[in-house]
């Protein structure tokens, strides 16, 4: 059910974002689309449309075919309407992207870098983002924002941090956000994936699901009712420290059995350590290792059983209407994990209709962390004053960086 307008003046701040995300959220919407989803009258909807294409953040397009009356023109957003930047800060390399408003991409540029305090990282990555938007000739004031995807420092992978590395993800979002002035958001890489598919990927039209990321450890990014949901400390959906095997080998966390020791790269790392006897390090596992190789499809089929644990956990504790599965892996391994856990254990996503089978790829998984980092200041920038997306961590406010570039017309009483 998409969000409802409403016809009250003073709400027009709130009706002009509602407009742009639902132009965002749907291929092909005119005008009159646009108001029988909302619920406001068609001149409102003109009148806002127009004030949009007047601020230059809408244009349009050709005539929408079909239906009866006077043809309708597809409504657009400007490409040079707002950008966003993400960065992914990993502990032996950067990689940082430019997108607009609708998600394509601009730009993207990946470092080789090393690091140890806070300081040595904004080092880093501002000079990046200002000879991004130099080298792509952006105004930075069409900026909403930049969305880092770094790991606690607690979350980190154990047995490949650098001991004396400091660096807290935190500090570096809010020192960000004071050298350039633009907002700045922090997130897990999992919820970041979950938004980017939410607003511009395969989960457009889904309300409650879950994004379930391999990487060096195994989470969930938690999509409840079009909202991620972060819990007390903001790190809900760490899946990998569920315990599924009580007398399993000790987690770094402290328990015996986690899931995160049978089916992530670290457990994948550790296995191709022992056959291989030479260190394994989850970062760039896949570096030799060919499509199907049978070496990580036996031990998949061999860790398949916990994995199924651990849908079944997800799926009767959320009930979604589906678990996207992604991550730093290539489709050909992702695709290998769902078959052979097949079938799954019967859980409550089994009760009644489905359209969708319980457990499915991401279509571009190899995208969608990084462009869920640049997406997080878009679907702030796009909620109620009050009820804009929040991360673990957010400096500035997207929401008025829009208003500005809006100018006047959204601070119309």
């Amino acid at each position: 059910m998409p969000p409802k307008g409403t016809n009250l003046e003073q709400t027009k701040a709130h009706n002009l974002r509602l407009v742009l995300s639902e132009i965002l959220s749907n291929d092909e919407i005119s005008r009159a689309d646009i108001a029988k989803r909302t619920g406001l009258t068609r001149q409102t909807i003109s009148n806002l449309v127009e004030k949009l294409l007047d601020a230059s953040m809408l244009v349009e397009g050709k005539y929408k075919k079909g239906g009866a009356g006077k043809p309708s023109r597809i409504l657009q957003i400007s490409s040079a309407a707002a950008f966003s930047i993400g960065i992914r800060i990993e502990l032996n390399k950067i990689a940082l992207s430019l997108i607009d408003l609708s998600g394509n991409l601009i730009h993207s540029t990946q470092i080789s870098a090393t690091y140890t305090t806070d300081e040595d990282v904004i080092r880093l990555i501002e000079p990046l983002c200002l000879d991004v938007l130099r080298e792509t000739n952006t105004d930075i004031r069409r900026v909403l924002g930049i969305g880092i995807i770094m790991a606690e420092k607690d979350d980190r992978n154990h047995r490949h941090a650098i001991s004396d590395v400091t660096a807290d993800p935190k500090n570096i979002a809010e020192l960000l956000y004071k050298e350039l002035d633009i907002p700045t958001f922090l997130e897990t890489a999992a919820a970041a994936a979950a938004l980017a598919e939410f607003l511009q990927g395969s989960a457009r039209n889904f309300r409650n699901f879950i994004y379930l990321f391999i990487g060096p450890d195994l989470s969930a990014g938690l999509m409840v009712d079009g909202k991620i949901y972060g819990g007390r400390s903001a790190r809900a959906g760490s899946i990998g420290h569920l315990v599924v095997n009580i007398n399993g080998p000790i987690c770094a966390c402290g328990n015996p059995g986690c899931l995160n020791g049978y089916i992530s790269l670290e457990s994948m790392a550790s296995h191709l350590q022992k056959l291989n006897k030479k260190p394994g390090n989850p970062y760039d596992v896949f570096t030799d290792i060919q499509p199907n190789d049978q070496k990580v499809v036996s031990w998949l089929e061999q860790q398949a059983e916990y994995f199924r644990i651990g849908i079944n956990s997800l799926e009767n504790l959320y009930d979604p209407e589906t678990i996207i599965l992604g991550g730093d892996c290539p489709d050909w391994f992702l695709e290998t994990v769902i078959r052979v856990s097949r079938p799954f254990m019967r859980s409550i996503s089994e009760k009644g209709d489905r359209d969708l089978p319980r457990v499915i790829k991401s279509p571009h998984a190899d995208q969608m962390v990084q462009k869920g980092a640049a997406t997080l200041p878009i679907h702030a920038a796009l909620g109620e004053e009050n009820a804009a997306y929040k991360s673990q961590a957010q400096f500035g406010a997207s929401f008025n960086r829009l208003s500005e570039l809006l100018g006047h017309y959204i601070n119309e009483k």
